[in-house]
Protein backbone atom coordinates (compact mmCIF):
# COMPACT_ATOMS: atom_id res chain seq x y z
CA UNK A 1 0.00 0.00 0.00
CA UNK A 2 1.61 3.86 -0.83
CA UNK A 3 2.49 6.31 1.89
CA UNK A 4 -0.37 8.49 0.02
CA UNK A 5 -2.87 5.62 0.55
CA UNK A 6 -2.01 5.13 3.90
CA UNK A 7 -2.25 8.86 4.80
CA UNK A 8 -5.73 9.22 3.14
CA UNK A 9 -6.80 6.19 5.66
CA UNK A 10 -5.39 7.63 8.64
CA UNK A 11 -6.91 10.98 7.76
CA UNK A 12 -10.34 9.87 7.44
CA UNK A 13 -10.39 7.81 10.83
CA UNK A 14 -9.20 11.01 12.62
CA UNK A 15 -11.87 12.90 14.63
CA UNK A 16 -11.60 16.54 15.95
CA UNK A 17 -13.00 17.78 19.06
CA UNK A 18 -15.50 20.02 17.17
CA UNK A 19 -16.98 23.63 18.74
CA UNK A 20 -19.87 24.08 20.98
CA UNK A 21 -21.32 27.59 20.42
CA UNK A 22 -24.73 29.72 21.13
CA UNK A 23 -26.70 31.83 18.46
CA UNK A 24 -29.26 33.59 19.94
CA UNK A 25 -30.63 30.99 22.54
CA UNK A 26 -29.94 28.23 20.80
CA UNK A 27 -26.72 25.77 20.87
CA UNK A 28 -25.14 24.50 18.24
CA UNK A 29 -21.89 22.64 17.34
CA UNK A 30 -19.50 23.84 14.36
CA UNK A 31 -16.12 23.01 12.33
CA UNK A 32 -12.75 24.27 13.43
CA UNK A 33 -11.69 24.20 9.69
CA UNK A 34 -15.40 26.18 8.23
CA UNK A 35 -15.02 28.53 11.21
CA UNK A 36 -11.45 29.89 9.27
CA UNK A 37 -13.59 31.15 6.39
CA UNK A 38 -15.09 34.54 6.69
CA UNK A 39 -17.60 34.81 4.12
CA UNK A 40 -19.60 30.84 4.98
CA UNK A 41 -22.00 30.86 7.91
CA UNK A 42 -22.53 27.17 8.95
CA UNK A 43 -23.78 25.52 12.02
CA UNK A 44 -25.12 21.92 13.25
CA UNK A 45 -28.16 22.02 15.22
CA UNK A 46 -28.62 20.08 18.70
CA UNK A 47 -31.81 18.87 19.99
CA UNK A 48 -31.10 21.88 23.24
CA UNK A 49 -33.15 25.55 22.68
CA UNK A 50 -36.27 24.77 21.13
CA UNK A 51 -39.70 24.19 22.75
CA UNK A 52 -41.19 21.01 20.78
CA UNK A 53 -43.03 18.72 23.12
CA UNK A 54 -42.11 15.03 24.02
CA UNK A 55 -40.69 13.26 22.54
CA UNK A 56 -39.15 15.86 19.93
CA UNK A 57 -37.93 17.51 22.39
CA UNK A 58 -36.72 20.44 22.28
CA UNK A 59 -35.36 21.70 19.23
CA UNK A 60 -37.18 19.86 16.53
CA UNK A 61 -36.45 20.94 12.96
CA UNK A 62 -38.04 18.48 11.16
CA UNK A 63 -41.54 17.43 9.69
CA UNK A 64 -41.99 13.87 9.23
CA UNK A 65 -44.85 12.36 11.65
CA UNK A 66 -48.53 13.27 10.65
CA UNK A 67 -48.86 15.44 13.49
CA UNK A 68 -49.69 19.17 12.82
CA UNK A 69 -48.25 20.74 15.99
CA UNK A 70 -45.21 19.06 15.67
CA UNK A 71 -45.11 20.36 12.29
CA UNK A 72 -45.72 23.80 12.73
CA UNK A 73 -43.15 23.43 15.80
CA UNK A 74 -40.62 22.45 13.14
CA UNK A 75 -41.52 25.21 10.77
CA UNK A 76 -41.10 27.73 13.86
CA UNK A 77 -37.62 26.45 14.42
CA UNK A 78 -36.31 26.41 11.40
CA UNK A 79 -37.05 30.25 11.25
CA UNK A 80 -35.61 31.08 14.67
CA UNK A 81 -32.20 29.01 13.40
CA UNK A 82 -31.74 31.50 10.44
CA UNK A 83 -32.38 34.21 12.58
CA UNK A 84 -29.91 33.50 15.08
CA UNK A 85 -27.32 33.21 12.33
CA UNK A 86 -28.12 36.44 10.51
CA UNK A 87 -30.18 34.48 7.85
CA UNK A 88 -33.45 35.04 5.53
CA UNK A 89 -35.63 31.74 6.60
CA UNK A 90 -37.80 32.94 3.42
CA UNK A 91 -34.78 33.14 1.20
CA UNK A 92 -34.02 28.72 2.70
CA UNK A 93 -33.99 25.55 0.17
CA UNK A 94 -35.28 22.79 2.12
CA UNK A 95 -35.35 19.52 -0.11
CA UNK A 96 -37.72 16.41 0.89
CA UNK A 97 -34.82 13.93 1.41
CA UNK A 98 -35.11 10.17 0.56
CA UNK A 99 -31.65 8.29 0.77
CA UNK A 100 -31.19 9.38 -2.74
CA UNK A 101 -27.83 10.56 -4.44
CA UNK A 102 -29.65 13.21 -5.67
CA UNK A 103 -27.86 16.60 -5.98
CA UNK A 104 -29.35 19.85 -7.13
CA UNK A 105 -28.45 23.32 -7.78
CA UNK A 106 -30.27 26.40 -6.05
CA UNK A 107 -29.71 29.69 -6.96
CA UNK A 108 -31.23 32.98 -5.94
CA UNK A 109 -32.18 34.59 -9.66
CA UNK A 110 -33.58 30.79 -11.00
CA UNK A 111 -36.49 28.99 -10.54
CA UNK A 112 -36.25 26.62 -8.07
CA UNK A 113 -35.84 23.00 -9.03
CA UNK A 114 -38.23 20.16 -8.11
CA UNK A 115 -36.91 19.70 -4.14
CA UNK A 116 -38.77 15.71 -4.06
CA UNK A 117 -36.63 13.62 -3.24
CA UNK A 118 -33.59 14.96 -3.08
CA UNK A 119 -30.43 14.48 -0.98
CA UNK A 120 -27.66 17.49 -1.55
CA UNK A 121 -27.45 21.35 -2.60
CA UNK A 122 -25.42 23.11 -3.85
CA UNK A 123 -25.77 26.79 -4.57
CA UNK A 124 -23.13 29.99 -5.31
CA UNK A 125 -25.68 32.35 -4.47
CA UNK A 126 -25.06 35.23 -1.44
CA UNK A 127 -27.39 35.40 1.36
CA UNK A 128 -29.13 31.45 0.42
CA UNK A 129 -29.21 28.87 3.27
CA UNK A 130 -29.10 25.53 2.27
CA UNK A 131 -31.02 23.18 5.13
CA UNK A 132 -31.22 18.92 5.57
CA UNK A 133 -32.33 17.43 8.12
CA UNK A 134 -30.37 14.14 10.42
CA UNK A 135 -31.38 12.07 13.04
CA UNK A 136 -27.57 9.58 12.67
CA UNK A 137 -27.45 9.49 9.12
CA UNK A 138 -24.26 11.91 8.20
CA UNK A 139 -24.17 15.79 7.54
CA UNK A 140 -21.47 16.63 5.39
CA UNK A 141 -20.52 20.47 4.15
CA UNK A 142 -18.48 21.32 1.42
CA UNK A 143 -16.92 24.60 0.84
CA UNK A 144 -15.08 26.05 -2.36
CA UNK A 145 -13.93 29.57 -1.24
CA UNK A 146 -12.21 30.21 -4.55
CA UNK A 147 -15.00 30.16 -6.63
CA UNK A 148 -17.66 31.04 -3.45
CA UNK A 149 -19.66 28.03 -3.76
CA UNK A 150 -21.45 25.53 -1.13
CA UNK A 151 -22.72 22.13 -0.85
CA UNK A 152 -24.77 20.23 1.75
CA UNK A 153 -25.10 16.52 1.49
CA UNK A 154 -27.02 13.72 3.61
CA UNK A 155 -25.46 10.81 4.02
CA UNK A 156 -26.94 7.68 5.39
CA UNK A 157 -25.90 4.46 4.54
CA UNK A 158 -27.54 4.41 1.42
CA UNK A 159 -26.57 7.80 0.26
CA UNK A 160 -22.95 6.53 1.42
CA UNK A 161 -23.50 3.38 -0.71
CA UNK A 162 -24.14 5.57 -3.59
CA UNK A 163 -21.29 7.86 -3.24
CA UNK A 164 -23.59 11.16 -2.79
CA UNK A 165 -20.15 13.26 -1.78
CA UNK A 166 -18.64 12.22 -4.88
CA UNK A 167 -21.53 12.97 -6.83
CA UNK A 168 -21.63 16.88 -5.12
CA UNK A 169 -18.12 17.28 -5.84
CA UNK A 170 -18.26 16.17 -9.27
CA UNK A 171 -21.33 18.52 -9.92
CA UNK A 172 -19.26 21.55 -8.21
CA UNK A 173 -16.68 20.84 -10.35
CA UNK A 174 -18.90 20.38 -13.84
CA UNK A 175 -21.24 22.64 -12.83
CA UNK A 176 -19.38 25.76 -11.17
CA UNK A 177 -15.79 25.56 -12.45
CA UNK A 178 -14.61 24.23 -8.94
CA UNK A 179 -11.70 22.62 -8.63
CA UNK A 180 -11.67 19.96 -5.55
CA UNK A 181 -7.78 20.91 -4.32
CA UNK A 182 -9.41 23.86 -3.28
CA UNK A 183 -12.66 22.54 -1.55
CA UNK A 184 -12.45 21.64 2.23
CA UNK A 185 -15.05 19.70 4.14
CA UNK A 186 -16.67 19.00 7.30
CA UNK A 187 -18.14 16.12 8.38
CA UNK A 188 -20.65 16.89 11.20
CA UNK A 189 -21.67 14.69 14.10
CA UNK A 190 -23.56 11.56 12.96
CA UNK A 191 -23.80 7.58 14.46
CA UNK A 192 -20.35 6.12 14.90
CA UNK A 193 -19.42 2.81 14.64
CA UNK A 194 -19.72 2.28 18.16
CA UNK A 195 -23.35 2.11 17.88
CA UNK A 196 -24.23 1.30 14.61
CA UNK A 197 -24.23 -2.23 13.85
CA UNK A 198 -25.37 -3.15 10.65
CA UNK A 199 -26.87 -6.20 7.87
CA UNK A 200 -25.08 -7.88 5.18
CA UNK A 201 -26.26 -5.85 2.30
CA UNK A 202 -25.26 -2.32 4.10
CA UNK A 203 -21.74 -4.09 4.29
CA UNK A 204 -21.58 -5.44 0.85
CA UNK A 205 -22.63 -2.03 -0.65
CA UNK A 206 -20.57 0.23 1.50
CA UNK A 207 -17.34 -2.08 0.92
CA UNK A 208 -17.68 -1.38 -2.84
CA UNK A 209 -17.16 2.67 -2.32
CA UNK A 210 -13.81 3.88 -1.23
CA UNK A 211 -10.50 1.20 -1.64
CA UNK A 212 -8.84 -0.56 1.10
CA UNK A 213 -11.94 -0.51 3.32
CA UNK A 214 -11.25 -3.16 6.47
CA UNK A 215 -10.49 -0.54 8.44
CA UNK A 216 -13.56 1.72 8.49
CA UNK A 217 -15.38 -1.01 9.85
CA UNK A 218 -15.74 -2.20 13.26
CA UNK A 219 -17.51 -5.84 14.55
CA UNK A 220 -20.29 -6.34 17.38
CA UNK A 221 -21.30 -9.91 17.86
CA UNK A 222 -20.87 -10.77 14.44
CA UNK A 223 -21.97 -7.73 12.62
CA UNK A 224 -20.12 -5.14 10.35
CA UNK A 225 -20.49 -1.57 11.78
CA UNK A 226 -19.52 0.78 9.38
CA UNK A 227 -17.70 4.35 10.18
CA UNK A 228 -19.63 6.06 8.02
CA UNK A 229 -18.03 9.43 8.97
CA UNK A 230 -14.96 7.83 8.05
CA UNK A 231 -16.17 6.50 4.52
CA UNK A 232 -17.83 9.56 3.51
CA UNK A 233 -14.27 11.26 4.48
CA UNK A 234 -12.43 8.82 2.61
CA UNK A 235 -14.84 9.13 -0.47
CA UNK A 236 -14.17 12.95 -0.18
CA UNK A 237 -10.39 12.91 -0.05
CA UNK A 238 -10.20 10.29 -3.10
CA UNK A 239 -12.74 12.87 -5.36
CA UNK A 240 -9.59 15.15 -4.32
CA UNK A 241 -10.58 17.11 -1.33
CA UNK A 242 -7.47 17.39 1.03
CA UNK A 243 -8.89 19.01 4.23
CA UNK A 244 -11.40 17.21 5.58
CA UNK A 245 -12.39 18.20 9.09
CA UNK A 246 -14.69 15.02 10.75
CA UNK A 247 -16.49 15.67 14.02
CA UNK A 248 -15.64 13.38 17.13
CA UNK A 249 -19.85 13.09 18.45
CA UNK A 250 -21.48 9.79 17.62
CA UNK A 251 -25.53 11.07 17.79
CA UNK A 252 -26.19 7.71 19.11
CA UNK A 253 -24.07 8.21 23.03
CA UNK A 254 -25.05 11.39 23.49
CA UNK A 255 -29.25 11.48 23.30
CA UNK A 256 -29.35 14.12 25.53
CA UNK A 257 -28.11 16.37 23.11
CA UNK A 258 -28.81 15.05 19.70
CA UNK A 259 -31.56 13.09 18.20
CA UNK A 260 -30.78 9.62 17.05
CA UNK A 261 -32.99 7.39 15.15
CA UNK A 262 -31.06 4.05 16.22
CA UNK A 263 -31.06 5.03 20.11
CA UNK A 264 -34.61 6.20 20.44
CA UNK A 265 -35.88 2.93 18.47
CA UNK A 266 -37.04 5.33 16.04
CA UNK A 267 -38.95 8.15 17.62
CA UNK A 268 -37.37 11.32 17.82
CA UNK A 269 -37.22 14.36 15.99
CA UNK A 270 -34.57 15.67 13.42
CA UNK A 271 -31.52 18.24 13.86
CA UNK A 272 -30.15 20.02 11.26
CA UNK A 273 -27.05 21.17 9.24
CA UNK A 274 -27.22 24.09 7.83
CA UNK A 275 -24.95 26.49 5.31
CA UNK A 276 -24.86 29.28 3.55
CA UNK A 277 -22.83 32.29 1.56
CA UNK A 278 -22.13 35.97 2.92
CA UNK A 279 -20.33 38.69 1.50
Amino acid sequence: MSATRNKIITKSLQTNVWNQKVAGDLQLITSPLLEKFPNLVHGFTTRLGGESKAPYDSFNLGRHVEDEGVREDAIKNRARLCEALGLDFEKAAIPGQVHSSTVKSVEENHERPEMKSVDGLLTGSIGLPLILHFADCVPVIVYDPVRSVAGIFHAGWRGTASRIVRVGVEKMIGEYGCHAGDMVAAVGPAIGRCCYPTGEEAFQQLQKTVDYPDSLFGDMDGQKCPDLKAINAMQLMESGVEEVDVSHWCTACNPEIFYSHRQSGGITGRQAAIVALTR
